[in-house]
């Protein structure tokens, strides 16, 4: 028995695709450019006017982005920022403890008072208020 089985339908299927000659189809607006190329070896200019919408598009106005205010630094965030709390944001490299200065993206915050604070200081300022005995 050889691997290949002239009886099976899906060779019979491929044999089929393989022996029909006649060019793949191609859309209209494919052939239009094609014949446009052919026309002007230099390149296309401008469009076949067939291809040309003749319906002008409205020109819809986009709202102007939302500006936030970044609440350490005072000014506008027009790109990605951090939410702290609804209603208040800081810019990315805004986000970092009050004391040490380390981002605290990855990490999250502790609110000391108003201050936003890493971990550690956090704890360092809990033990400052209530001491253990």
């Amino acid at each position: 028995m050889s691997w290949l089985q002239e009886e099976s339908e899906v060779y019979k299927m491929l044999q089929g695709n393989q022996e029909t000659k006649a060019p793949p189809r191609q859309s209209s607006s494919f052939r239009l450019l094609q014949e446009a190329l052919e026309d002007n070896p230099e390149g296309i200019t401008t469009l076949p006017t067939r291809l040309t919408p003749n319906v002008q598009k409205p020109i819809v106005s986009s709202p102007p982005p939302v500006l936030r205010q970044c609440e350490k630094c005072h000014s506008g965030i027009s790109g990605v920022s951090v939410r702290i709390t609804e209603g208040r944001f800081r810019h990315p490299t805004c986000y970092v403890c009050e004391d040490c200065g380390l981002n605290l993206k990855m990490r999250g915050h502790f609110w000391a008072g108003d201050a936003l604070v890493c971990e550690k200081h956090a704890r360092e300022r809990h033990n400052r208020v209530s001491p253990r005995t």
